[in-house]
């Protein structure tokens, strides 16, 4: 079966041997002393340094295993599939691959070796740890252009991935509409995309998504293989079939693998030119997995099929014990789906730091690996170039190494103003899935309470934001990246600001002080009404949040408390200041039938809070509740009296260590009827508080109930 890329790289061989007929007597010259030889990416599994450089019009020979060219260094070539040799010396430059996939990938290290005009001499082995390494397109939202992909496919070659699985959950061909052709002009789009991937040495896999809707019925088996058919003609040779995010009778694991059964044998089989099938099955991660689903899919699913895998969670990094516990069940090894640096549950947070975590000792178990990215194509490369170099050499992978060749990778001429704005863009903020990272904002955490410090890291993120602003950032990351960097521009400058205000009140000076805090008021407004993707059509819409682990909630409490100890000390002009919703205190919360919340039992540990008709007069404490302003948060802590009990986000008494990100509330004033409606926030997600009308605890509406009563809630003052 021919090489998806082989074509390709002919032509690359074509052209390098005719290089080498031409070419002068080769030059050699030394290195400066100041000069350093280039950094390699992905790292290789063996690489030796030469002395001095090597003139670019040097004389090359380069074939693959087998050619008469590079037969006397037969013996140096790796075993390994896409693996080569390659020696740059004064003699002249080797390139001996062990296919046409390694001469490519021999080709982009030659051209890293680069140095001005000059080679560096070097001699490499090289070979990749992982057979399969690359990127699903998997994320909902708003898909990658045509431009986009090409550009991610010569990214993806230079960095020596070699997969793409195309699956947009908005593509209504590859989901929604999946039994349909594409039409004419989006066809010709896709093989366009087949043919562009195989020029940079990428396999396109195009993934179909039936499980919403199928039918266990032959009609709908035999829809698939014509669909699948239409693909081929478009010159698709790899497939995948999605069953993954879905409910209902689609959910079934024998049929799921009679199907793929079906699809290897009817298509696959009956072309010589196509890839094993692959698959993302319902129960793609070890926390979702019950019953017998993945067994089946191990005992019925042809051994051929590739089953996909995100590891102990939907969003995790992936280790060794959670490829051993899923091989096992799937009797093969997974096929790894990472969710990162994937943004898509998280759309406010670009995902810019190291990409750490995934175990160095997990390639025996795989038999591949693809990151799903962001919706933002090129800021995804930050981490999508990690992936690169972790999947390549994955015993020898430095995260932090990595990200700093990176960053300069994409923003060479403002390398270390990137890197400041990228670390500032690294934890993903409260989610469902758990996922953080805590390493954000590491100069501002370092300062620690020196405000010296703190002032002169505020003033490098001002900077930093400054010089990408007005510098020489590649059109289309700019593109992508410019709210954040408005919005980090504006964080910085909220920092400073809320220093002067501290000085100000140490000094007395109460009109400077508001006239500072206005000017904090209006920077904040300015970034809160920052968005991207808000144009017409789109799918989702950010509003960007930087520095949102350690800086963002500094700079609510902080403020928040200059406020109030200003208003201890002075009534000037207290209007400007934001007034809470509701001042802490004591309070009484009934529905609209005018029952009192209560806890029924202090002593029963996870109890829901239940309603009572009538006060409690003998212990008043169940029914009375400390609500309290978190300003970090902007939200409101609920806790009973009795016990000292928090309210959690289940409406019941919380267990465990009280958690500001998920036992904070949002209380929301309904100035019309003077009552207030109470949801949840952080992590807890956005649930409104409903009172049962016919139940004795709190329900959730995620959308705003029609019958307005049944979520307003009266908080009463217990004097």
């Amino acid at each position: 079966m021919e090489s998806p890329t082989s074509l390709a790289v002919a032509a690359a061989a074509a052209l390098l041997l005719s290089i080498g007929v031409v070419a002068a007597s080769p030059g050699v010259k030394a290195p400066s002393a100041a000069a350093e030889p280039p950094y390699l990416s992905p790292r290789p599994q063996e690489l030796t340094w030469g002395i001095g450089t090597v003139d670019t019009a040097a004389p090359i020979t380069a074939g693959i295993r087998g050619d008469m060219a590079v037969a006397r260094w037969a013996d140096r070539i790796p075993a390994q599939a896409e693996g080569y040799y390659l020696s740059v010396a004064p003699q002249g430059i080797v390139i001996a691959a062990a296919d046409s996939a390694g001469l490519f990938y021999a080709r982009q290290t030659l051209a890293q070796l680069l140095m001005d005009s000059v080679y560096a001499a070097a001699v490499v082995r090289d070979w990749p740890t992982m057979g399969e390494r690359g990127v699903v397109e998997g994320f909902y939202g708003n898909p990658y252009s045509h431009e986009a992909r090409l550009r991610l496919f010569e990214f993806m070659g230079r960095n020596k991935m070699n997969v793409f699985v195309y699956g947009p959950k908005d593509d209504p061909y590859h989901r929604s509409q999946w039994r349909m052709d594409y039409p004419p002009e989006e066809g010709r789009r896709i093989a366009a995309l087949v043919r562009a991937a195989r020029r940079h040495c990428v396999k396109f896999v195009w993934a179909v998504h039936p499980g919403g809707d199928i039918r266990w019925e032959r009609s709908d088996s035999v829809a698939l293989v014509r669909k699948c058919e239409a693909m081929y003609r478009l010159g698709v040779r790899s497939f995948c079939v999605f069953f993954d995010d879905i409910s209902g009778e689609g959910t079934r694991g024998d049929k799921q693998a009679g199907l793929l059964n079906y699809l290897t044998e009817s298509f696959v089989r009956q072309h010589a030119d196509v890839d094993a099938l692959m698959m993302c099955p319902t129960q793609y991660n070890r926390s979702w997995s019950h019953g017998d689903y993945l067994a089946t899919l191990g005992t019925r699913l042809d051994a051929s099929v590739r089953v996909m895998w995100t590891g102990a969670t939907v969003v995790d990094m992936v280790g060794r014990e959670d490829m051993e516990w899923v091989n096992a069940q799937l009797r093969r090894k997974a096929y790894v789906w990472l969710n990162y640096p994937v943004n898509d549950y998280c759309i406010d947070h670009l995902l810019m730091g190291p990409t750490w975590g995934n175990g160095l000792d997990i390639a025996p178990l795989v038999s591949g690996f693809c990151a799903n990215p962001m919706e933002y194509c090129e800021a995804s490369k930050v981490s999508l170039f990690s992936i690169a170099d972790y999947t390549w050499n994955t015993t020898h992978y430095d995260a932090e190494t990595s990200w700093l060749q990176a960053t300069a990778h994409l923003v060479p001429a403002h390398a270390e103003a990137f890197r400041l704005f990228c670390d500032n863009n690294v934890d993903l903020g409260p989610t469902a899935h758990g996922l953080r990272r805590e390493a954000e904002s590491a100069g501002f955490t370092a300062a620690g309470a020196d405000e010296q410090a703190l002032g002169a890291y505020f003033s490098a993120m001002a900077r930093a934001a400054t010089e990408l602003e007005h510098g020489n950032v590649e059109t289309y990351l700019w593109r992508e990246i410019e709210p954040w960097v408005l919005a980090m521009r504006l964080t910085a400058n909220r920092g400073l600001l809320s220093l002067m205000m501290s000085r100000q009140l140490i000094e007395g000076n109460k009109e400077s002080f508001v006239k500072l805090y206005e000017h904090y008021a209006s920077m904040t407004q300015e970034q809160e009404a920052l968005r991207s993707r808000d144009f017409r059509g789109s799918i989702k819409v950010a509003q960007p949040a930087v520095a949102s682990r350690h800086i963002e909630p500094w700079l609510r409490e902080r403020v928040a408390s200059l406020i109030a100890s200003y208003k201890e000390r002075y009534d000037y002009r207290l209007e400007v200041f934001p007034q809470q919703v509701l001042a802490n205190g004591t309070y009484l919360i009934r529905d609209a039938a005018g029952r009192y919340l209560t806890d029924p039992d202090y002593t029963k540990p996870g109890a829901k809070a239940t309603f009572a008709r009538k006060r409690n007069t003998v212990n008043p404490q169940t029914q009375e509740w400390t609500v309290a302003y978190d300003a970090a948060t902007g939200r409101y802590a609920i806790t009973n009296n009795q016990a000292r009990r928090y309210l959690n986000e289940l409406g019941a008494f919380g267990t465990n260590a009280y958690d500001r990100e998920w036992n904070t509330y949002e209380i929301i004033r309904d100035d019309a009827s003077g009552r207030f409606a109470i949801r949840n926030g952080g992590r807890s997600g956005r649930a409104w508080w409903l009172a049962s009308p016919t139940g004795n605890a709190i329900i959730y509406a995620d959308e705003t109930p029609a019958a307005g009563d049944m979520f307003t809630w009266s908080l009463e003052p217990v004097e």
